[in-house]
């Protein structure tokens, strides 16, 4: 089995070489992603079967962790990719091969980014879809060469939405090849600016039916991997592992910097400092703890979903309270990292100040929401299905 923890960490050097000009050019170079493709660092969870690592959910958030340490924005697109690759499991084998034969953007490999959310509309004609939209937030854009894109399913052009046999509105994700639509330079952000997670539009195109498909549809894959409601946890556990990766990273980068550094006000090196040690030591007790309740979560999340347990969404309800928690912990870690660093920390040659960006723009992720303290705490006192948050 291909090691992509392993191959992250054999790549984690280069990356972090590259973090300036990432930041600078609001994405990632092309011989980095053309390196970590290879390393299948943007298919983590998708199908081996098609070209992915299909690795397990704990393995993939150790790859995420050491590439976020050397750059946030690659660890986003490493893990935003996995999730959204994961979704080609409900795609036909006929379907990726007729995909593969398309060579989007020149290449018959499947690269993925996009935006799930139906900010889209799609009315069924014979064989697929006409389909309109703009999605915001596509993170993957600019080295991705398909694109994912939800809509909603109309009665009628300009129409009503269609509603379902369970009576809900019917959505879809499509997959569209980067060349049928257009990328709009929007992302001006404060942190994650690496991930150059532009606007993608598409107007009046057809989709073959084949190349959509939604979380109730039968996958051609057995077991709880690719079925719904668990993807959307192993998906989403990689954004913990990319925050505490980018907070590995801090601890890392104030470490090195107290070894030679002082201040305008003292000559004592930072590391001689109780306040510096301090945070250190907090932020490293911080960061460890958030890991292992993630992993251990995602590890019991797994496992009983394998087996099918009584107890299976009770625990992949806590696999999404711990990727939460993690968020924040490691937003909460850097933070005490960045003032314990002082004016230090303000420059930005010095890794922290964009780390703190950085996990600012992550925390405002639906997975980081802090709405999953209630929707959690409800089903640990009994409630089947908590109306909050959605679980795909």
């Amino acid at each position: 089995m291909f090691d992509v923890v392993a191959a992250a960490a054999a790549i984690a050097p280069r990356i972090r070489a590259a973090a300036d000009t990432i930041e600078a050019e609001r994405q990632l170079p092309g011989d980095i992603v053309a390196a970590m493709a290879e390393a299948r660092l943007f298919t983590l969870l998708a199908p081996a079967a098609y070209g992915g690592a299909e690795a397990e959910p704990s393995t993939a958030i150790r790859a995420v962790e050491l590439i976020a340490s050397a750059d946030g924005s690659a660890g986003w697109l490493a893990q935003n990719g996995s999730f959204e690759s994961a979704l080609l499991g409900w795609l036909s084998s006929e379907a990726i091969a007729g995909m593969r034969a398309l060579k989007s953007r020149g290449s018959a490999d499947i690269l993925v980014g996009g935006a799930n959310l139906p900010q889209g509309t799609a009315v069924e004609v014979e064989g697929g879809y006409l389909l309109d939209g703009r999605w915001d937030f596509v993170s993957g854009v600019m080295h991705s060469n398909w694109i994912l894109g939800g809509f909603w399913v109309l009665d009628r052009p300009g129409g009503e939405r269609r509603v379902g046999a369970d009576g809900e509105p019917l959505q879809r994700i499509a997959f569209i090849p980067h060349g049928d639509g257009e990328v709009l330079d929007t992302w001006n952000v404060m942190g994650m600016r690496g991930t150059g997670s532009n606007d993608f539009v598409v107007r009046n195109l057809f989709v073959p039916a084949e190349r959509t498909m939604w979380y109730a549809d039968p996958a051609p894959f057995p077991g709880p991997r690719f079925r719904r409601p668990y993807v959307g946890t192993w998906g989403w556990s990689l954004h913990g592992g990319n925050s505490l990766g980018m907070a590995r990273g801090a601890i890392e980068d104030l470490s090195a910097l107290a070894q030679t550094h002082d201040s305008k006000h003292s000559t004592t090196l930072l590391r001689n400092r109780p306040h510096v040690q301090s945070a250190i030591g907090q932020a490293e007790a911080i960061v460890r703890s958030a890991r292992a309740f993630l992993l251990e979560a995602v590890e019991a999340a797994w496992v009983a979903a394998h087996e099918d347990a009584p107890d299976a969404i009770r625990r992949v309800w806590i696999a999404r309270l711990a990727l939460m928690h993690a968020v924040h912990e490691a937003l909460r870690a850097v933070q005490l990292l960045y003032d314990a660093a002082g004016s230090n920390a303000i420059f930005t040659k010095h890794r922290i100040e964009r780390v703190l960006r950085d996990l600012n723009v992550a925390k405002h992720h639906v997975a980081a929401s802090r709405q999953h303290y209630e929707a959690v705490g409800s089903v640990l006192l009994g409630a089947d299905d908590p109306a909050t948050l959605p679980l795909d």
